[in-house]
């Protein structure tokens, strides 16, 4: 079944597709992957996301890593510089509500639209390949095709942090 749903969306894809050159320069999609080395879950859904992203065009999509790794077990000092690297990073790709959603939590993504940091949907360790290859292909349809502020998909929507 998510095959052929996957087959769909790359079908509608092709039938907006306008121009002989449909493969944007820039990434379409971000993927704001919270992660660390000490994290259980981010053990099951960093390789997903690793192999989703590889059976998808991969200039479509950019993978930010913020690593958390040094957020536990280390001095004040390391865990704030951590923490201010973090929001420095999460800021740049226009996400920093991101940071206000999850900041300090592992094993969640947050997957945004690369023109505004708009948030379209998220991963978390429960989704297989399939299902984040899905939304990721959902979500590279609605960056590329849906206007700005209209980009949500018709599934759930990002977690609420109190339930991580």
């Amino acid at each position: 079944m998510r095959t052929l749903l996957l087959t769909l969306l790359a079908l509608i894809t092709s039938l907006f597709a306008h121009g002989e050159d449909t493969q944007p320069a820039e990434p379409v999609v971000k993927i704001i992957n919270f992660t660390a080395d000490w994290c259980p879950n981010c053990r099951i859904v960093d390789p997903r996301i690793d192999e989703a992203l590889a059976r998808l065009d991969s200039t479509d999509f950019e993978l930010v890593e913020v690593d958390m790794t040094d957020t536990k077990r280390v001095p004040d000092d390391v865990r704030d510089a951590t923490v201010v690297e973090a929001i420095r990073l999460v800021d740049s790709h226009q996400a920093g509500y991101v940071w206000d959603w999850y900041g300090g939590l592992t094993g969640i993504s947050t997957v945004i639209a690369a023109d505004n940091g708009e948030p379209i949907s998220c991963i978390a360790s429960q989704l297989s390949v399939e299902d984040i290859e899905f939304r990721l292909t959902e979500a590279r349809i609605l960056a590329l095709r849906a206007p700005a502020g209209m980009r949500k998909p018709q599934g759930p929507d990002c977690p609420h942090p109190d339930s991580l």
